[in-house]
């Protein structure tokens, strides 16, 4: 469990991301189908990013340069697919308190 700065960290995304899938920044909360991020490309797109490449994808994903993730050696495992929700700062916060309170005031 990890709040959403935590999963953006863990997941090698800029916070202004999804860590779950490569939605686009901008298309966050939108409705549509977004692929979901797959460790054995993301682990490719860092590791050519280490060695001075500037793969296109390292933007068009979102990543930020962390290039020896925990979850990189980790067999039979998507990272990606172990995040929750923040409860806290996503649903209470963003539904409740901001979404909610402006519409009734």
């Amino acid at each position: 469990v990890a709040d959403f700065p935590e999963q953006c960290l863990v997941s090698c995304c800029k916070e202004n991301r999804c860590p779950k899938c490569v939605v686009g920044a901008k298309e966050r909360g939108e409705v549509l189908d977004s692929v979901m991020r797959d460790p054995e490309s993301t682990k490719i797109i860092l590791e050519r990013r280490k060695n001075g490449q500037h793969p296109p994808e390292f933007e068009e994903n979102g990543l930020r340069a962390i290039y020896k993730p925990f979850w990189a050696d980790m067999p039979h495992s998507d990272i990606f697919l172990a995040f929750t929700p923040d409860l806290l700062h996503q649903i209470h916060k963003g539904v409740f308190k901001d979404h909610l309170v402006k519409w009734c005031v």
